[in-house]
C-alpha cells in the first residue's frame, strides 16, 4: 500500500516547514518497497514452439497460457487487472519514459473506445519520446554509471544521441549491435588519441568508456549483447565457472588495438591483423587466437576484419545468446525483473523455470528481424503486464512467476521527464545560444547525477535522504510549486472555469495520472477551503502530490 499524498501534507501543520517533512517524505518513498522475490519458483508446463512468425497478440496469448499454466501449478491466485489509470501510467513510463500530462492522462480515462488500451500503445511507439527513452535504457546498459563520474560524463551526449536517431529510423537491434561493435577508430596518435566530438553523433563513447582495453571491451560487449558474464574469467580459471581465461582472452583478442586500427584501413604496425592476444601475467607466456565463445573460430577468408566477424557471429541466427539476451532485457524493462536472472547472466539460462518462455521470445524476436517494438506489443499486451500491483494474496511467489506487476522505482530520467511533464517546467534558454541539455549545470544532468546512483534491481530502490531533500527542497520542485513560476499550478489556480474540486483533481491527473478518490477529494478541498490563502493551501497540496510515494514509483 502506497502512502498517499495526504499523509506526506499531514505530516505537520500547515505552518510548519517543508524540510520539517523530510523524515515523514522519506519513509513514505522507502517503505513502498516490496519485499525481495522468492529464489524459486514453479517450471510452467512445456511450450509447443511455434515454427514460423506470428504476430504480437499471438504471441501474447502464448506467453499467457505458459504463466497461467504456471501459476495453476504453484497455487498462485494472480492479482486482478490493472484499471485504466494505473495501466496508463505504466504504459507512459515503461514506452516513453514519463508520466502522461494533465490534458493527456483526462482524454484517456474520458475515452469510451473499445480499444483504446491498444491505441495508446500505437500511439506512443511513434512518439520521438520512444526512442530517446530507449536511447537513455540503453546507453545505461553501455556506459554504467557514467554521469556519477566527472571523467566520463561527457561521454553520454554522443553514445546517446547516436542511439536515439537509430531507434528514430527503426534500426532492427542486428544492425544497431553490429554499427556498434564494428565503429570505425582512425586514431592519428594512438587509441588514446581518439575522441568523439561532444556535439556529434558517435558509437565511440563505448570505446572511451572502456579505455580501448580488448578485456573490458570484450566484457562490456558480452555482458549487453549476449547476456553472459566472462570478465570473472579474465584473471584465472574458476573451478566452477563455464568460462575459462583462454576463452575470455580468445574473446578479447577481437579488440586489441591492432584489430581496431586495422578496421579503420589504417595499416597495422608490423603487419598485425589483430587476430591474437597474449594473455597478462601468465608463465609461461602464451598467446591464444581470436575464437567466439561458443568454440569455435573465425572464416578469416570471409571476414578479414576482426570486429567485423566478431559482430557477423553476434547476431547470426545460430547463436543461442544474441536473441534471447535482448528479449530477457526487453522483458526486464517492462516487469522489472527477467524471465531469467540474473538478466546479464543466462548461462543456466536452460535450466531456468521460464526458460522455455524465454526461448519463445527470443525464437519470434529473430524472426521479426529483431524488430525491438514487435518485442513491446506482445508485451505489454499480455493480461501478466496489464495485472495490478496490489496482491490478491501474500505469496511469495507471485512476483517472480510475473503473477502480479512489480513495484518499480523511476529512474532518473523518467524523474526528471515526469516532474516535467507534472509541472509545464521549460528549461531557460539564453538567447543565440545553443541549449545542450547534458552540460553538467543543465538540471537533467543535474538530476542525473543526483539520482542516477540506483544499483540492484529496479524494484529495490535505494532511497536516501538526499535525494528526498533534493525533492522537498530542491530548486526544481520549489519553482515548479511556487505560484509565481510554475507554470501549471499558476494555470490550475487562476483557471476562472475550475472550482476548488476541479484545481484539486487536475493536480491529481498531472501528478499521479488518476482522478482523486472521494476520500482524497473530501480531504483536499477541505484543507484549501478552510486555508486563510487558498491559494497558498492549493500550492500546498501539488508540492505533496510531487513528493509522496506514488509519484515517484512505477506500479
Amino acid at each position: 500500500m502506497f502512502w498517499s499524498a495526504s499523509d506526506v501534507l499531514n505530516c505537520g501543520s500547515p505552518v510548519q516547514t517543508r524540510l520539517g517533512r523530510v523524515v515523514c517524505v522519506w519513509l513514505a518513498v522507502a517503505c513502498t518497497v516490496p519485499c525481495a522475490l522468492a529464489a524459486d519458483a514453479v517450471h510452467p508446463t512445456e511450450l509447443d514452439l511455434p515454427v514460423t512468425a506470428i504476430e504480437p497478440a499471438a504471441l501474447a496469448q502464448q506467453i499467457d497460457t505458459s504463466l497461467q499454466r504456471a501459476w495453476a501449478a504453484a497455487g498462485i491466485v494472480p492479482a486482478p487487472a490493472a484499471d485504466d489509470a494505473e495501466l496508463m501510467r505504466r504504459l507512459y513510463l515503461h514506452i516513453v519514459g514519463k508520466i502522461p500530462t494533465a490534458a493527456e492522462a483526462r482524454d484517456f480515462l474520458d475515452s469510451t473506445a473499445p480499444d483504446k488500451r491498444a491505441q495508446l500503445v500505437e500511439e506512443l511507439l511513434a512518439r520521438a519520446a520512444f526512442a530517446t527513452h530507449m536511447a537513455s535504457v540503453w546507453r545505461e546498459l553501455l556506459l554504467p554509471g557514467a554521469y556519477n563520474n566527472p571523467e566520463t560524463v561527457g561521454l553520454i551526449a554522443p553514445l546517446e544521441t547516436w542511439l536515439r536517431l537509430r531507434w528514430a529510423e527503426d534500426t532492427p537491434y542486428d544492425r544497431l549491435a553490429f554499427e556498434l561493435l564494428t565503429a570505425r577508430v582512425q586514431p592519428p596518435g594512438g587509441m588514446q588519441a581518439v575522441r568523439a566530438p561532444a556535439s556529434r553523433a558517435s558509437p565511440l563513447s563505448f570505446y572511451q568508456y572502456n579505455e580501448f582495453k580488448p578485456e573490458s571491451l570484450a566484457a562490456s560487449a558480452a555482458r549487453v549483447f549476449l547476456g553472459v558474464q566472462v570478465q570473472c574469467a579474465q584473471c584465472h580459471d574458476h573451478p566452477f565457472a563455464r568460462w575459462k581465461r583462454t576463452e575470455f582472452w580468445s574473446l578479447a583478442a577481437f579488440f586489441t588495438e591492432e584489430a581496431i586500427i586495422a578496421s579503420a584501413g589504417v595499416a597495422s604496425p608490423g603487419g598485425v591483423p589483430g587476430r591474437s592476444v597474449k594473455i597478462p601475467d601468465l608463465v609461461p607466456e602464451k598467446v591464444v587466437e581470436a575464437a567466439f565463445l561458443d568454440g569455435s573460430s573465425p572464416d578469416w577468408s570471409a571476414e578479414p576484419d576482426s570486429r567485423a566477424a566478431l559482430a557477423r557471429w553476434m547476431i547470426s541466427l545460430d547463436n543461442p545468446f544474441f536473441a534471447r539476451a535482448c528479449a530477457n532485457r526487453v522483458w526486464e524493462h517492462f516487469f522489472g525483473r527477467g524471465l531469467v536472472e540474473p538478466v546479464d547472466d543466462l548461462d543456466a539460462a536452460e535450466s531456468a523455470p521460464l526458460a522455455p518462455l524465454l526461448e519463445l521470445l527470443a525464437q519470434q524476436f529473430a524472426y521479426h528481424r529483431y524488430d525491438l517494438k514487435y518485442l513491446v506489443r506482445a508485451i505489454v499486451a499480455t493480461q501478466a503486464y496489464q495485472q495490478s500491483s496490489r496482491a490478491a494474496a501474500d505469496d511469495p511467489d507471485a512476483l517472480a512467476l510475473f503473477a502480479r506487476m512489480s513495484v518499480q522505482h523511476l529512474t532518473a530520467d523518467q524523474l526528471f521527464d515526469s516532474l516535467v511533464a507534472a509541472t509545464g517546467y521549460r528549461e531557460r534558454r539564453v538567447r543565440n545560444q545553443p541549449f545542450n541539455p547534458f552540460e553538467q549545470d543543465a538540471p537533467r544532468a543535474v538530476f542525473r547525477g543526483r539520482f542516477g546512483n540506483q544499483t540492484g534491481r529496479r524494484t529495490e530502490p535505494q532511497t536516501s535522504i538526499l535525494q528526498a531533500l533534493a525533492l522537498m527542497n530542491g530548486r526544481f520542485v520549489s519553482e515548479a510549486a511556487d505560484l509565481n513560476s510554475g507554470e501549471l499550478l499558476a494555470a490550475v489556480a487562476e483557471a476562472p472555469y475550475l472550482d476548488t474540486a476541479g484545481r484539486v483533481e487536475t493536480l491529481f491527473l498531472a501528478t499521479l495520472s488518476r482522478r482523486p478518490r472521494p476520500d482524497e477529494l473530501a480531504e483536499f478541498c477541505g484543507y484549501v477551503q478552510r486555508s486563510p490563502d487558498q491559494r497558498q493551501a492549493l500550492t500546498d497540496v501539488f508540492w505533496a502530490l510531487l513528493n509522496c510515494a506514488e509519484f515517484a514509483l512505477n506500479h
